[in-house]
């Protein structure tokens, strides 16, 4: 090929054009690639509020006059127009201007299957991907009869061919939206990745599984990692896994601390927790009474007890409360002031369940309950 395509950004560009003469300037940079020139086109849109910005790979033999030197000009000829381009190059490397002329034949024929009027910077993408206007019929003929000017430059600017359409069809997709046949090319998503995922998921995954899955560049290696850790997941439940950052290590390291086999849910609320080995140790150096499952871990962290908070209640007193009622203390910011001054009001040490009764009326009166 003589050139290869990339859209880096092409910003609010309306597709339908004014009358009267079309041509596209802006600037360009160049340096060497692999023995090719990688060039950086930038314009102007013809609103003026933003840039289109290409991407382009060009063999030096497609480029009629190519020379290096200052004030140099050469073009690149396609069947879309024409690009002139004129500036300075030195070992491969420069900048300068262009300006870009669309063949009419080209506008014509693309007129002719229904987007008349495109802008320059439209016809310009279209000619350095080497467009040809049958292509829009290819894609209707696969049920986008209402194909939209948008949906073609996009489709266009990604290199979805009918090919891929009919690839992705036969694999389990056949009413893909168009919206969603752009997203799995943007996504790099192929016939191999959809076989490998439904594989390792163990069943039909949808469209938008399937883009999760990319998106969170959910790997054969990733999947078969957490399923030989234990966990035989569906494909919502590994879109969740990869989403809240739970890897076989981390299933590892649980596991070592007295936590295995721990449920979908748990393992969740633990990484959404910021649970690690390190907190389940201090967890089982403060001396609570109950065993330490999953769910208490998880409502401990939550709540922030803390070693240094039960020390703050056994030294008012509180030696021995249970789980439960260090979470219902932190709930109503029971700490040692407030129960120097509760059992000043009370003339005697109250029960637990009274603090809190005394916490709940002080709030409830504007904190003048016990003044």
């Amino acid at each position: 090929m003589l050139i290869s395509i990339c859209v880096l950004f092409l910003i609010s560009i309306p597709a339908r054009g004014q009358s009267g003469d079309v041509k596209l300037t802006g600037t360009w940079e160049v340096r060497p690639e692999t023995g090719d020139l990688h060039f950086e086109f930038s314009s102007k849109t013809n609103d003026h509020k933003g840039n289109s910005n290409f991407s382009a790979v060009v063999k030096k033999s497609a480029l009629n006059g190519f020379k290096e030197g200052k004030n140099v000009g050469f073009s690149l000829k396609k069947s879309g127009g024409e690009i002139n381009m004129t500036g300075n190059i030195e070992a491969g490397r420069g900048s300068g201007t262009f300006v870009y002329i669309p063949d009419e034949n080209f506008v014509r024929a693309i007129g002719n299957e229904g987007f008349p009027g495109l802008k320059p910077e439209v016809l310009f993408l279209f000619t350095v991907k080497d467009f040809d206007p049958g292509y829009i019929k290819t894609i209707r003929n696969l049920g986008y009869k209402d194909l939209s000017e948008d949906n073609l430059v996009a489709l266009v600017a990604l290199d979805v061919t009918g090919d891929y359409v009919k690839d992705i069809k036969k694999d389990g997709f056949s009413d893909i939206p168009i919206s969603k046949l752009i997203g799995f090319k943007a996504l790099g998503i192929d016939p191999s990745y959809i076989a490998d995922m439904k594989k390792l998921s163990g069943g039909d995954l949808s469209a938008d599984d399937i883009m999760s899955f990319a998106a969170l560049k959910i790997d054969e290696e990733y999947a078969s990692g957490m399923y030989k850790s234990g966990y035989k997941l569906s494909g919502e439940e590994l879109i969740s896994f990869k989403a809240m950052g739970i890897t076989p290590e981390y299933v590892k390291e649980m596991a070592a601390a007295g936590f295995e086999g721990m449920s979908h849910d748990a393992i969740v609320q633990f990484k959404a927790q910021n649970i690690s080995p390190e907190y389940i140790k201090e967890v089982k150096s403060m001396g609570l009474k109950e065993n330490l499952t999953a769910d208490l871990i998880i409502k401990l962290k939550i709540f922030k007890i803390t070693k240094e908070y039960i020390g703050e209640m056994s030294d008012a007193g509180y030696p021995e409360l249970s789980s439960e009622k260090l979470v219902e203390f932190k709930i109503f910011k029971i700490d040692k002031p407030f129960i120097e001054k509760a059992t000043k009001f009370m003339g005697s040490k109250p029960s637990p369940e009274k603090l809190i009764e005394l916490r709940v009326a002080e709030g409830n009166t504007n904190d003048h309950s016990m003044q």
